[in-house]
């Protein structure tokens, strides 16, 4: 289940991220029962648009951005999936995308996955990429329209 589905056009012709983040906020306490951390709101208002004006000029603008991807039969929630066509192959291609507002990050001694941040003392954290490798393992895993596909599904953090 997706939260939020539009275009790379459609968020940039319309950057309302007060209006996005509420959209997004709501649809999270319909789904889960809770609402979202005021960091959460901030990431959201902060993160999309920037990877939306990235992508549209990398010329991505039809690319369909399912924000807050709820991974099925699970509580995990990737930040956002872009589904697409693959430029070379013309084939459906879908990038999973896990954005962080960290501003500092080290390897954790407790791991070879784990990261230590700046600001979130005491707790070492699972490394972006090897988060998004897992959703995407996962997914590949578990739909059935990428059973068949499986390198057609990425990720970047």
């Amino acid at each position: 289940m997706t939260a939020l589905r539009l275009s790379v056009e459609s968020l940039i012709v319309s950057p309302n991220e007060a209006a996005l983040a509420e959209q997004l906020s709501e649809h999270l306490r319909v789904t889960t029962g809770r609402g979202p951390s005021p960091s959460e709101v901030r990431s959201w208002q902060r993160s999309l648009p920037a990877l939306a004006r990235d992508l549209a000029d990398a010329g991505l603008g039809k690319v369909e951005l399912l924000v807050e991807y709820k991974l099925p039969l699970t509580s995990k929630r990737a930040d956002v999936v872009l589904a697409g066509v693959h430029p070379r192959t013309g084939e459906d291609s879908y990038v999973v995308v896990e954005l962080k507002q960290w501003s500092r990050a080290e390897p954790s001694d407790q791991g070879d996955h784990l990261v230590i941040v700046d600001g979130m003392p005491g707790r070492d954290l699972l490394n972006p990429a090897e988060q998004v490798r897992r959703y995407c393992e996962y997914m590949s895993d578990f739909l059935s329209v990428l059973k068949d596909r499986p390198r057609s599904v990425h990720g970047a953090a």
